[in-house]
Parts: C-alpha cells; structure tokens; sequence
C-alpha cells in the first residue's frame, strides 16, 4: 500500500528520476534534461512526490497573469491510481490559487483516456483541441481548462 507521499519543491538531484517516470508515461511530454533547467531557474514551478520508496511522481507549471497552465505532470505506472496526481495537481493549483490565478490549462495526447477522466473528475472541461501538437507519435492534443477558486484548488479528489 501507498502512503500519500510528500510534495516538495523540484531540484537538480531530482532530474534522473523525473526522466525515468516520464520515459515510463508515453502518454506525457518528452521534455529533455535541458528542459527541466527552466524549473530549476525558477522559470517554471515544480514539485515532487516522493514516498517511502522515493520519488513516485512530478508536476511542472507556470503562472502568466491571473492563469497557471500545467506544463507537465506524470506517476510512475507501478503507483497510478494511489492518489499521487491528486496530491500534484492539487499542490499545482494550490500555487496558483495563491499567486492570483483564476483559471488553470493544460493539453492532454487526446488518446490518453485514463488522464483525460483524471482531469475531468478534477473539475476540467474541454475547451479546444490543438491539431497535430504532439510528434512521436503525431496525434492531437485537447485543450482543457478548469476554473481555480481556493475552495477547489484545496478539495481536488
């Protein structure tokens, strides 16, 4: 069984073990080594879920005026469905909540199923659909939103 892990701020010696859960999560973005340098220069915001048995999941986003979109978020696919997205997402928009945001985005593979329930039992709607946004393999994303208020960014399931 899983404990509800802890959230804490993403650091450089956290980055092996984010590239190997996103390399285990077809269904995220392939961002590189490099990528992950614009969280740890404070361009973006992340966070880690780490348990008992280490580091299990992340999430990355970032704030532009009174919205946060999230950039990028995956658990490793041994502890899916243990409330760790959850506990991510929820931290994502607690950050948001509290820097002024009123409305959270993300874009979904539109064949990834499993996120697009988990997003929407979170309180996000579809609101447009990007054509061709991901490569590798080539596919749609959607676009989904999500109003913040502090009440919800507090109660996320």
């Amino acid at each position: 069984m899983i404990t509800i892990p802890a959230i804490r701020g993403f650091t450089r010696a956290d980055l092996d073990a984010v590239l190997a859960i996103q390399a285990s999560s077809p269904g995220t973005a392939c961002w590189s080594r490099a990528d992950y340098e614009h969280v740890l220069r404070g361009d973006f915001a992340g966070w880690i879920a780490e348990c008992e048995s280490g580091i299990r999941g992340f999430a990355v986003a970032r704030r532009m005026a009174d919205e946060i979109e999230i950039l990028n978020l995956a658990v490793a696919p041994e502890v899916r469905r243990s409330n760790i997205g959850t506990a991510l997402l929820r931290e994502a928009m607690l950050w948001g909540s509290e820097g002024g945001a009123h409305r959270a985005f993300l874009e979904v593979r539109d064949t990834n199923f499993a996120a697009i329930l988990f997003y929407e039992r979170n309180g996000f709607l579809g609101v447009g659909r990007r054509r061709r946004y991901y490569s590798n393999p080539e596919e749609d994303a959607l676009l989904l939103a999500c109003s913040i208020v502090r009440e919800r960014a507090a109660a996320v399931r």
